[in-house]
C-alpha cells in the first residue's frame, strides 16, 4: 500500500551536510520532490512560511536553535506533518514535544529502509487528523446554527404568539421566500430583535 503513495513535496532541514545530502538522495529515490534543503531554523521558517510543503523532515539541533520549536510554529500557522530525526540521547525530549503535533521520529543514524514507511505513516496520520478536524468544525458549526435557530424560534413565538412548531414553520417559510439558509434567516431575526432591544 505504501508503494502507491503519491509524490509529495518535502523540505529537508538538518545541521549536518552529510545527513542532509543522504536524506535528499533517499527522498528523491522514493519519487518525492525536495522543495529545499535548510541548514538553520531561520532557513526552515522562511522556506515553510507562509506556504508549507506536504512534509518536513528535520533534525533537532540546528543553527539558530531547536528545530522542533520551528516545526511547532509552522504547524500553528498551518498544520504540517513532520518527521524528526533525533539522536537517541534526545529521544525522550522529542517524544514529549511531538505529543500534540502530527509528527513522527526516526533515530539517527538514518536507516534508509525506515524512511519510506515513516513518510507513509505520518502522511496517513495527518490525513486522519485533518478529517477529524473537519468533522469537529462541522459539528461545532451545526451546534452554533442550532442555537441561533432556537433563539429565532423563541423570538417568533413571542412576537406572533406561536407555538414552537408554527414558529419553526414560519422561520422555514421566511428562509424560502428570501432564498437563504435557515440558519442565515434565523441570524437575521436574532440580529433585528437585538437591534430593537427585544
Amino acid at each position: 500500500m505504501a508503494a502507491t503513495m503519491r509524490s509529495i513535496e518535502i523540505v529537508i532541514a538538518h545541521g549536518q551536510d552529510d545527513t542532509a545530502t543522504k536524506l535528499h538522495e533517499i527522498v528523491s529515490s522514493l519519487g518525492h520532490t525536495v522543495k529545499a534543503t535548510c541548514r538553520s531554523t531561520e532557513d526552515l521558517l522562511s522556506e515553510c512560511l507562509p506556504s508549507p510543503p506536504n512534509l518536513i523532515i528535520s533534525g533537532v539541533e540546528m543553527d539558530g536553535g531547536n528545530a522542533i520549536d520551528a516545526l511547532v510554529r509552522i504547524s500553528e500557522h498551518e498544520p504540517t506533518p513532520a518527521i524528526v530525526l533525533t539522536p537517541k540521547r534526545s529521544l525522550m525530549n522529542v517524544e514529549e514535544a511531538l505529543r500534540d503535533h502530527v509528527m513522527a521520529y526516526l533515530v539517527e543514524p538514518i536507516d534508509p529502509n525506515q524512511v519510506k514507511p515513516t513518510i507513509y505513516l505520518v502522511c496517513e496520520r495527518f490525513k486522519q487528523f485533518e478529517l477529524l478536524k473537519a468533522e469537529n468544525d462541522d459539528l461545532r458549526q451545526t451546534l452554533v446554527e442550532r442555537k441561533v435557530i432556537e433563539k429565532a424560534k423563541g423570538i417568533l413565538m413571542g412576537q406572533h404568539e406561536l407555538d414552537e412548531e408554527h414558529a419553526f414553520r414560519k422561520l422555514q417559510k421566511l428562509a424560502q421566500s428570501k432564498r437563504t439558509k435557515l440558519a442565515s434567516m434565523a441570524q437575521s431575526i436574532v440580529d433585528a430583535a437585538e437591534a430593537q432591544g427585544d
